[in-house]
């Protein structure tokens, strides 16, 4: 359990209050932006969520992501007269997008909640615990000690986030506390069954006929412990379909017999590689994404890669190898 000592004097302090998270929000992030904005509000504070990247149409059914502004210079007013800006689920200043400059610009103050091991994020608070399953689960931790009622939108919220970053209960540090707010949360008003259809249940046509595609060129390698697959720009665009709803290929070679390792590439542009990574034993995937320059957990991370598809594809699988070897 954290000490939110520093976190709660900076929201009793404060008035106005701007709260973020990473590029490209999961659930997790969007999740945790949410409950929080209620939380704040329920405290009696103004705030304003401000994210760096739009919220996927997937997660626009939770109550309040209508609300959630994309980031712009115009808004720079907003963020520069608020209190503090809360930076939730950004292990590294760079996945906070054009907010980090423009936070450092401002002056603002910086405070960083986050679950991710080896985080970076400058910021003069910092509640970061990598034993937590997921933001999400700090942020219950945080209604608890605030004092606050967790209402049936947060709890949605809050569910949806350690949904997703679990991978359904399943991975990153699921444990019996893990299901235990899971249990408190549905008991809060969450149904299991429409909020898993809400997360899960948009699948189109099109994204299935390019999994079809994808999965077809399907490689293996380590003698079956490494599984890759590589989503081809002319196939998305053939099919129209969105290249970042392909981040949920990597759950198709989860259930390949022997398969340790998952790689999903995708080619969004002209050496432009976006790397899904998955471990299903003790390979430190995290380890692995930070050496291309991006970041994650030790059994979930990723990069965004500038670099031909093919150069990406063997320095990859190559560190993958060694990083096996090597345990």
């Amino acid at each position: 359990m954290k000490d939110w000592t520093q976190v709660r004097k900076i929201i009793k302090s404060g008035r106005d209050f701007v709260v973020t998270s990473h590029i490209y929000p999961d659930g997790d992030s969007i999740g945790s932006t949410l409950a929080f904005l209620r939380l704040l509000g329920a405290m009696g504070k103004k705030s304003a969520g401000i994210m760096p990247s739009p919220v996927p149409k997937s997660y626009r059914f939770l109550p309040g992501a209508g609300a959630l502004r994309t980031y712009r210079p115009g808004l720079d007013s907003l963020i520069a007269a608020a209190d503090a800006v809360f930076m939730l689920d950004a292990s590294t200043n760079d996945r906070l997008g054009e907010l980090d400059a423009a936070t450092r610009r401002l002056g603002v103050r910086r405070v960083c909640i986050d679950h991710h091991p080896g985080n970076t994020v400058d910021a003069e608070t910092r509640a970061v615990d990598a034993g937590a399953c997921s933001t999400a689960q700090l942020i219950y931790e945080l209604y608890g000690a605030c004092g606050r009622r967790i209402g049936r939108a947060a709890a949605l919220a809050l569910y949806t986030g350690i949904h997703t970053d679990t991978v359904s209960f399943n991975f990153l540090g699921t444990n019996a506390v893990t299901h235990e707010i899971a249990a408190d949360l549905l008991r809060r008003g969450v149904d299991p069954k429409s909020a898993w259809l809400e997360m899960y249940g948009h699948d189109s046509p099109r994204l299935l006929k390019l999994a079809g595609f994808t999965l077809a060129g399907l490689q293996t390698a380590a003698r079956g412990r490494i599984a890759w697959m590589t989503v081809r720009e002319r196939h998305w665009r053939r099919l129209r379909v969105d290249p970042r709803g392909t981040e949920s290929f990597t759950r198709y070679p989860l259930t390949i017999h022997g398969v340790d390792v998952i790689a999903v590439f995708c080619e969004e542009g002209r050496a432009r590689i976006r790397m899904s990574l998955r471990a299903l034993d003790r390979t430190d995937v995290g380890k692995i994404a930070r050496s291309f320059g991006g970041g994650g957990h030790r059994t979930s991370a990723g990069a965004l890669i500038l670099a031909p598809l093919d150069t990406v594809v063997r320095g990859v699988i190559g560190a993958l190898r060694r990083e096996r070897r090597g345990r």
